[in-house]
């Protein structure tokens, strides 16, 4: 199997296009989404060895889906189909700077119905990272689902990596989504999230900080915060420090993250195939720091493009891109 793998949705986005003429309806463009899936994409893109696990509808969608995944070069051997669930919709709307909002269709989606009997026993062989979302945790039986796939990734000696990528629409309340989150996170070891993200887990403590230092003293050791086109801050159990975001033209925000991502997995895994331990190359000098203007390089470019699948640069255009800026 892989030496990545990506749990979690596959959907679809459907992108806003308004009307060129007054009087003419909008358009809703279809494209494959969903942000785990997205960062499974973003690592084949980049010559990654990567997996996607997930349950995939048995409908139109979700063969759009699966043919998407298998042309961007993920492997699917850990995908799921169901006909007791339809593909789950996001209707996305972009404003002017190209930032998003989404609205979620589809209460029984069908990536919500995976189960930990549906994981391949061979899924967690030769794997090095397993990458996760917080949107299969909104339910209790996709949440036992998740817990089981991260528990037998760290059984199998994976890292768990985590984008928090937090959508309250689909949660009752915010209560309920920092303690189910918060459930998750002593079992993970890479941890990203946005600055508003940062301050939403962290309010009740009243220290960002003094959060992240609390995760950092349990199994975390790499906590990363993205902050749009600013620029991102790691923190580890040795040092913290920033690195700049590239200043690009925004036309769709929708998968910068999960192109960062997916260029930051894919270096790590690369730096294990050569023989560094994970622990080790994230406190040596310069490594990690490379490895996140390489992610954000992944980020800036995905912005410039319409899409998320779509999005996702290849590992040519990435070295192009940080070539030209250096």
């Amino acid at each position: 199997m892989s030496e990545i793998a990506c749990f979690g949705e596959a959907l679809i986005d459907f992108l806003a296009a308004p009307p060129r003429r007054a009087g003419e309806p909008w358009h809703y463009l279809q494209h494959a989404g969903g942000a785990p899936a997205n960062t499974a994409v973003a690592v084949a893109r980049l010559g990654g060895s990567v997996s996607f696990l997930g349950m995939l509808a048995d409908d139109p969608f979700g063969d759009f889906l699966l043919g998407a995944l298998v042309a961007a070069g993920v492997g699917v051997e850990g995908v799921r189909r169901t006909q007791d669930g339809q593909t789950a919709l996001a209707f996305v709307c972009l404003d002017l700077a190209g930032e998003r909002s989404f609205r979620f269709y589809g209460d029984r989606g069908a990536h919500l119905l995976f189960r930990p009997d549906d994981f391949l026993p061979t899924a967690f062989d030769s794997l090095k990272l397993f990458h996760m979302g917080s949107n299969t945790l909104t339910r209790p039986a996709s949440y036992e689902s998740t817990r089981s796939g991260l528990l037998q990734a760290r059984a199998a000696g994976a890292w768990i990596s985590m984008d928090l990528n937090l959508r309250p629409a689909l949660w009752p309340d915010v209560h309920t989504m920092r303690t189910t989150v918060e459930g998750i996170l002593p079992d993970v070891h890479i941890l990203k999230m946005s600055r508003d993200e940062l301050a939403c887990m962290a309010e009740s403590t009243g220290s960002s900080e003094r959060w992240i230092g609390h995760y950092l003293a349990c199994t975390a050791r790499l906590v990363l915060v993205t902050d749009g086109g600013r620029p991102i801050s790691f923190f580890t159990r040795e040092r913290r420090g920033i690195v700049p975001a590239w200043p690009v033209k925004i036309r769709d925000a929708t998968a910068a993250g999960d192109a960062f991502s997916g260029g930051l997995l894919c270096l790590i895994a690369e730096a294990v195939k050569q023989g560094d331990g994970i622990e080790r190359w994230l406190e040596a000098p310069e490594a990690l720091e490379s490895a996140l203007r390489f992610a954000a390089a992944c980020g800036a470019l995905a912005v410039t493009r319409i899409g998320s699948f779509d999005a996702m640069p290849e590992r040519g255009e990435v070295e192009a891109f940080l070539e030209d800026r250096t």
